[in-house]
């Protein structure tokens, strides 16, 4: 095996085995609780589905994909490229990539970056699939890359932060972050504002940078390791942080809830949760589903319990999405739940893929869209 397989695959076995053994130990203690029957008050309609390749339903991988005007991308493990027609689910052209992708798709309004398992980050045009340039990684990345148009900037296994120029691939800055011994399935992908970015990192910390040259705008604590083991001490905030009208939310494993103040960092305010998952925010709310199966609502402004559903323990799900008046994640046997905003009942039920979802679901309006972990693509519209 190469080299830089070999190390991508310890890093994804890794992974998978603490996943698995995390699992086990849950269902012997704590088994999925089983479904609940409810009187469904809204319908999910489905629009399309239309294959787009392999999927990927070994490696676990969070291959999300992307949506911009009317179009949606997909990019499966095998390096099929797919862009959609969204109405419709018709296939626009896909591009055979021939490599092992190993995060998900990225995009501005000229480009789709994604990163393989050979330590590179690669920028494809959007309209025709071609290649625009490819860059060498100092080690791999297992989340997505993002873009503003004029910066992207991505963030590998190591804990490491770069940014390159999105017309020609010029690296403008490197961070080294901390590294650590034992943390979660990957990295978050970075959230970009017009002129920062802000990611987390594994030890707990979350940092703001300077988009033009790296330099650090503030840093704050999302979790502070405790415990005598290294599992014990396993604060990782792994989901991707949320921004809304100049605050962001962010929520680490075994760590804090935060809400900061987009360009000093500071702390609003700040609650005890735990979540492998990135939250999600509206109006009023922050919603998170919590590494026990609890779906939260906190109040937005100080962080009090608004509702909690416990219906869902132990079941793995994914990170909430507000979807209109409701809030929309997915279960490790593929069941796409809808609950009420604004007081978590359960409202409706499908059920895309026994095999699971990957990588984000996408809203827009009234349609929620999700990438199957068995190479589909679905759309789905709310009626009453």
């Amino acid at each position: 095996m190469p080299l830089w397989l070999s190390r991508s695959f310890r890093v994804l076995v890794f992974g998978a085995v603490f996943t698995a053994l995390f699992s086990c130990s849950n269902e012997e203690v704590n088994p999925p609780a089983e479904l609940v029957d409810f009187e469904a008050s809204v319908k999910l309609k489905r629009l399309w589905k239309t294959s787009v390749g392999a999927g990927d339903d070994d490696l676990k991988l969070s291959l999300s994909p992307v949506m911009s005007g009317q179009q949606i991308f997909t990019l499966s493990v095998d390096g099929l490229l797919s862009a959609l027609e969204i109405d419709t689910g018709k296939l626009l052209w896909e591009r055979e990539l021939d490599e092992l992708v190993s995060g998900g798709l990225g995009l501005d309004a000229l480009s789709l970056y994604y990163t393989t398992f050979q330590g590179q980050i690669v920028s494809i045009d959007r309209e025709s699939g071609n290649p625009r340039w490819r860059r060498t990684l100092v080690s791999e990345a297992i989340s997505a890359p993002a873009s503003n148009g004029s910066t992207v900037v991505v963030q590998t296994i190591d804990g490491r932060l770069a940014a390159f120029d999105a017309s020609e691939g010029n690296q403008r800055w490197r961070y080294d972050g901390p590294g650590s011994i034992l943390s979660l399935r990957g990295t978050p992908t970075p959230l970009l504002t017009a002129e920062s970015v802000i990611t987390s990192f594994s030890n707990g910390e979350m940092l703001s940078f300077d988009l033009r040259n790296g330099s650090v705008n503030w840093k704050t604590t999302v979790g502070v390791p405790q415990g005598r083991t290294e599992l014990e001490r396993l604060v990782d905030p792994d989901g991707r942080p949320a921004l809304f009208n100049e605050r962001v939310y962010a929520v680490a494993y075994q760590g804090d809830m935060v809400a900061l103040d987009v360009r000093s960092g500071r702390e609003i305010w700040s609650k005890p949760v735990s979540s492998f998952n990135g939250l999600s925010v509206n109006e009023k709310h922050v919603y998170a589903t919590l590494a026990d199966g609890t779906v939260l609502a906190v109040n937005k402004t100080n962080s009090n319990d608004v509702w909690r559903n416990e219906k869902l323990k132990y079941r793995r799900l994914t990170t909430p999405y507000v979807f209109g008046s409701y809030v929309a994640l997915t279960d490790y046997e593929g069941y796409l739940h809808l609950l009420s905003s604004t007081n978590g009942e359960f409202v409706a039920r499908v059920r895309p893929d026994s095999d699971g979802i990957m990588g984000d679901m996408l809203v827009l309006d009234d349609r929620l869209y999700v990438y199957t972990r068995s190479g589909d693509v679905l759309a789905y519209q709310l009626t009453h």
